[in-house]
C-alpha cells in the first residue's frame, strides 16, 4: 500500500493502481470513455487526463499508475478547457442520424456515455457534430448487431471486448490518420469475420455505434428486471428491459448486469437475443381439451380437434383423467416427466404431486430420454452426482484441462469463452477430445479426434501410461480412496498399442496426451452431452472420476469433476427429486428411513418400488407401458427426431397432459393443454451447473390466460385430492395451498440437506450461494470433496470398454 493525495484527500491505496483506479475507491469520478474496468487500459481518448503534481503534461488517469507521495488534481480549470476540446475534437468526426428513440420519438441518442459527457461539459451535440454521414448506416448484415461507424470515436473498447471478453478477434482498426476506422476482420462483414452474435463489442459501446438490431429503435425501457438466463446451465444473470405501454408489460431487449455473479457483462447469443419467443405468436395463452373428451366418446384417430375452454374445465378435466387411468391400470402406469427449463420450485411440485398424489415413483428428467445422465457414474464414486468445482475456479486455477464429449463453446459459450482467456492470459495446458473438429479445438495444446464411442478406451489409455510412468498421486491414492488395486487390474488390460486401435488415436498423442493432463497440476476435467450417449454414458464417466482420482485432482481449486448440464436448470430438477430413484436432495426411495421422513411430511403412504426412466417411459416400444403421460415444459418429439418410438408410444398412450408455454411438435399428440408462461412471467429459482442458486424474478405479468407453472400443478393437484381417492393424514406439508414460490422453496429445504439453508430471501442477499448448504448461516460449498468424501474415500470403480 501507498500514500497519494487526489483533490487534496490522502489516500492509501494498492501499489499497482492506476490513478483512475485510487480515484474510483475514494469516490472521486473522473470522465472516461475509452477505459473500462473489464478491459485493459487504452489511454485513447484522453477524457479522463489529470494534473499530476511535477508533470510537464496533462496524464490519462487510466494508464498513469500510482507513485508514493503523488499529488492529483482531477478537474482544474486548464483539465476542464482540455477535456471539451477533446470532446468537440471527437465530434467534428462524429454524426447521429437520429434513427433511435427517446420517450417515443426519434431524434440524437442522449442516453449514451459519450452524450452523458457532452452534455455535462456544456456541448450542444446537434450543433458541433459533423453534418452528414460519412459511413453507411447499419452497414453489417449480422441478423442482431447494428453498425453505424458514424458514431465510432475509436474508443477501441469494442475491439478490446472481442480480443479480452469472448476471444474472437473480430474488430480492429484500419487504415491511417483521418482515415482510420474501425473493420471486422479483413474489412469484410462480421459474420465472415467469425463472428458469434455474442453482443459483447455492442454492451462495451460508449457511444451506439455499435447496438441491438432488434431494438435499436424501441426506445428507453420503463424498467429494469434482473433474472437469470433460461437457456444453457452455465447461470448467467441479465436484465430484461421492460416498456409498460401495453398491460402487463413487454420486453423490448436485454442488456447486461454488470454485477451478475456468474458472467459479469458477458452474455452470449441466445441470452442477449433470444428473447423474442416470449411475445411470440406461437404462444399458448389458453387451455386447450381434445373435443372427444368434452363429449365422453372414443379418441378418434389423431385424437380429434381442439376446443378452447376454461381453466376449470381444463384441470378438471386433467384430474379425472389422471384418476381413471390409475383407477383401470394402477398408478404405475402413469408417468411424469420434469422439465430443465422450468424453476426448481415448478419441478419440486412435480415430484411431490407424483410421489404424494398419484403414488408412484415414475418421475424423471425429460431430457434423459435424449441422452443419458450427465452425472450417472458420479454417485457411486464421489457418494454425489453433481460438478465439483466452480466455472470461476476452473477458469482461473486449472493448470491443464481435457474437455472430452462437450462442444462447450456452442453448448457453454460464456464458459467456453472464459476457458479461451485462460489458454490466452494464462496459458492453461487443453487437451481437446472429440470425434470432430469443434471451435475450442483452435485453442488446444492437443486435440484427440478418437472413433465415436471409444472415449472409456481413450481414458483407460491414458490412465495405463500415467500408471506406467508413475505420474499418478500415491498419497491421495492411499489416504484418501479405495479399490486402487482391482481398479488397476481393469487397466493393465488396456496398453497404448491396444487403445491406438481401438480409438484412432496415435500412441504417441496418447503419451503426449498423458503428460499434459499429469504434469500441469491441477487439472479439470470438462464434458457435457456429447459423452452421455445411452449404451456407455455412465461408464465413461466413471472413467472420468477414477481419472482425477488417480491424479489426485479432487477437492482442489482448478481442478474436479465438472459435468456441464445440458438445459438451465437440469441440475435443479434432478435436485428437487425429478429421478426415478431419488426424492429431493437425492435422497433414496428405497430407503426405509428416508421414506418415512417422506411420508410423515405429506401424509401418506409412499411406494419404495424404484420408478420408470424417461428412456423407458417414452423411448421404448416395451409392451405393457406407460398409459398416461404428464409432460411439463418439454416438446419431447423436437428434441428426440431421431427415436421414432417416442412418437409411437405418445400415440398409444390413454392420455398425454402438455404443460408449457409454446405450441410445439408434442402438442399434436396431446389430448390436454395447459399453457405455462415463460421465465419473464414468473419468480422462483434455477440451480446451474457448479450448483449454484439463483433467483429469478418475474419481469411481465403471465400473457393471455396462461398461468405459472407451479400455480397450474397446485390447482390441479387440489382438484385430484379433493375425490378422496388417496387418503392423506396428518404431515407439515400436507397442502398444496401456496401463497408463492418462497413457500414451497422452503418446504423443500425443509426436507432436503443439501438445501437446508436456502431460502429467497437469503438469495436475495448474497451473489454466492451453491449447495450443499446445511443451513441458514452455513456459507455454501463451492468446491466439494475438500477433506472427505461424502462416503469418507473416493472410489475407484471397476469398468471395462465396450472393445466389440
Amino acid at each position: 500500500m501507498i500514500s497519494l493525495t487526489i483533490n487534496g484527500q490522502t489516500l492509501q491505496v494498492s501499489e499497482n493502481s492506476t490513478v483512475l483506479q485510487a480515484a474510483e475507491k475514494a469516490g472521486i469520478v473522473i470522465p472516461t470513455l475509452c477505459n473500462h474496468k473489464d478491459l485493459t487500459p487504452y489511454g485513447g481518448c484522453r477524457l479522463c487526463v489529470v494534473e499530476v503534481q511535477g508533470a510537464r503534461l496533462p496524464s490519462t488517469s487510466c494508464t498513469t499508475p500510482v507513485s508514493p507521495g503523488m499529488v492529483v488534481q482531477t478537474e482544474t480549470p486548464t483539465i476542464t478547457r482540455y477535456r471539451r476540446a477533446v470532446l468537440e475534437l471527437l465530434l467534428s468526426d462524429f454524426y447521429d442520424a437520429g434513427y433511435t428513440r427517446t420517450n417515443g420519438t426519434t431524434g440524437i441518442a442522449r442516453d449514451t456515455q459519450f452524450s452523458y459527457w457532452v452534455n455535462y461539459y456544456g456541448i450542444d451535440m446537434e450543433k458541433a457534430m459533423a453534418k452528414k454521414p460519412v459511413h453507411p448506416i447499419d452497414s453489417d448484415p449480422n441478423p442482431f448487431v447494428w453498425v453505424d461507424k458514424n458514431k465510432c470515436i475509436l474508443c477501441t473498447r469494442c475491439v478490446r471486448a472481442c480480443a479480452e471478453i469472448q476471444g474472437r478477434f473480430v474488430w480492429s482498426q484500419a487504415y491511417r490518420g483521418y482515415k482510420t476506422h474501425i473493420v471486422a476482420g479483413a474489412n469484410s462483414t462480421m459474420l465472415q469475420s467469425r463472428c458469434e452474435s455474442c453482443g459483447a463489442c455492442v454492451a462495451y459501446c460508449p457511444t451506439g455505434a455499435l447496438d441491438n438490431k432488434m431494438s435499436v429503435s424501441l426506445g428507453r425501457p420503463d424498467r429494469l428486471v434482473t433474472t437469470t438466463c433460461s437457456y444453457c446451465s452455465v447461470g448467467c444473470q441479465l436484465a430484461l428491459n421492460i416498456k409498460d405501454d401495453v398491460s402487463g408489460g413487454r420486453v423490448l431487449r436485454v442488456t447486461s448486469d454488470p454485477k451478475a455473479p456468474v458472467n459479469g457483462m458477458h452474455l452470449c447469443l441466445k441470452g442477449r437475443y433470444g428473447y423474442d419467443y416470449i411475445h411470440s405468436p406461437n404462444r399458448l395463452t389458453q387451455p386447450r381439451v381434445r373435443k372427444y373428451l368434452l363429449d365422453g366418446s372414443s379418441r378418434p384417430k389423431h385424437h380429434g380437434p381442439w376446443v378452447d375452454v376454461d381453466w376449470d374445465t381444463a384441470l378438471n378435466t386433467a384430474a379425472s383423467g389422471l384418476l381413471s387411468v390409475k383407477k383401470r391400470y394402477g398408478p404405475d402406469k402413469l408417468g411424469f416427466l420434469a422439465s430443465g427449463i422450468c424453476l426448481n420450485e415448478e419441478n419440486y411440485l412435480l415430484n411431490k404431486l407424483a410421489r404424494q398424489v398419484i403414488g408412484t415413483n415414475n418421475i424423471d428428467c425429460s431430457s434423459h430420454l435424449f441422452h443419458a445422465s450427465t452425472v450417472d457414474g458420479l454417485s457411486a464414486a464421489y457418494n454425489i452426482a453433481a460438478q465439483s468445482n466452480s466455472l470461476d475456479d476452473i477458469a482461473n486455477c486449472a493448470q491443464s484441462m481435457l474437455i472430452i464429449g462437450s462442444n462447450v463453446t456452442e453448448q457453454h459459450p460464456v464458459f467456453g469463452a472464459r476457458i479461451r482467456q485462460a489458454v490466452l492470459r494464462r496459458g492453461l495446458k487443453l487437451v481437446v477430445a472429440h470425434p470432430d473438429f469443434i471451435n475450442i479445438s483452435e485453442y488446444a495444446a492437443l486435440r484427440l479426434v478418437y472413433r465415436p464411442q471409444t472415449e472409456m478406451a481413450l481414458t483407460f489409455g491414458l490412465m495405463h501410461i500415467i500408471l506406467k510412468k508413475s505420474w499418478e498421486d500415491r498419497d491421495f491414492i492411499a489416504n484418501r480412496t479405495k479399490g486402487f488395486d482391482e481398479f488397476k487390474q481393469g487397466v493393465d488390460d488396456y496398453p497404448p498399442d491396444r487403445v491406438a486401435k481401438i480409438t484412432g488415436v496415435p500412441e504417441a498423442s496418447l503419451y503426449q496426451a498423458a503428460e499434459i493432463l499429469a504434469k500441469n497440476h491441477p487439472m479439470a476435467v470438462i464434458w457435457s452431452v456429447d459423452l452421455a450417449h445411452r449404451n456407455e454414458g455412465s461408464q465413461n464417466v466413471t472413467s472420468l472420476t477414477n481419472l482425477q482420482l488417480l491424479l489426485g485432482n479432487v477437492g482442489i481449486p482448478g481442478g474436479g469433476v465438472n459435468p456441464l448440464r445440458s438445459q438451465n436448470n437440469s441440475q435443479g430438477a434432478c435436485d428437487m427429486g425429478c429421478l426415478p430413484y431419488a426424492y429431493p436432495g437425492y435422497q433414496p426411495v428405497d430407503s426405509d428411513e428416508i421414506r418415512f421422513k417422506f411420508e410423515s411430511a405429506w401424509g401418506t403412504d409412499l411406494s419404495n418400488i424404484v420408478g420408470i426412466n424417461a428412456f423407458d417411459m417414452v423411448g421404448t416400444a416395451r409392451e405393457n407401458g406407460i398409459e398416461a403421460l404428464f409432460i411439463l415444459g418439454e416438446d419431447l418429439i423436437g428434441c428426440a427426431t431421431g427415436n421414432p418410438e417416442v412418437r409411437r408410444r405418445l400415440d398409444a398412450c390413454d392420455l398425454v397432459i402438455l404443460q408449457g408455454s409454446l405450441f410445439s411438435e408434442t402438442s399434436n399428440f396431446a389430448d390436454i393443454l395447459l399453457p405455462g408462461v415463460s421465465f419473464a412471467e414468473k419468480s422462483g429459482t434455477f440451480t446451474n451447473t457448479e450448483r449454484r442458486i439463483q433467483m429469478v424474478n418475474q419481469a411481465i405479468e403471465p400473457i393471455g390466460t396462461s398461468r405459472p407453472d407451479w400455480q397450474i400443478l397446485a390447482d390441479l393437484a387440489r382438484r385430484i385430492l379433493a375425490s378422496h381417492e388417496r387418503i392423506i393424514g396428518n404431515g407439515l406439508h400436507i397442502g398444496w395451498e401456496y401463497r408463492d414460490t418462497s413457500q414451497i422453496m422452503a418446504e423443500a429445504a425443509s426436507l432436503t440437506p443439501i438445501y437446508a439453508g436456502v431460502s429467497h430471501e437469503r438469495l436475495g442477499t448474497v451473489d454466492r450461494l451453491q449447495w450443499p448448504v446445511e443451513n441458514s448461516s452455513h456459507p455454501g460449498t463451492p468446491i466439494m470433496h475438500v477433506d472427505r468424501f461424502g462416503q469418507g474415500l473416493g472410489n475407484f470403480l471397476p469398468c471395462a470398454p465396450d472393445t466389440d
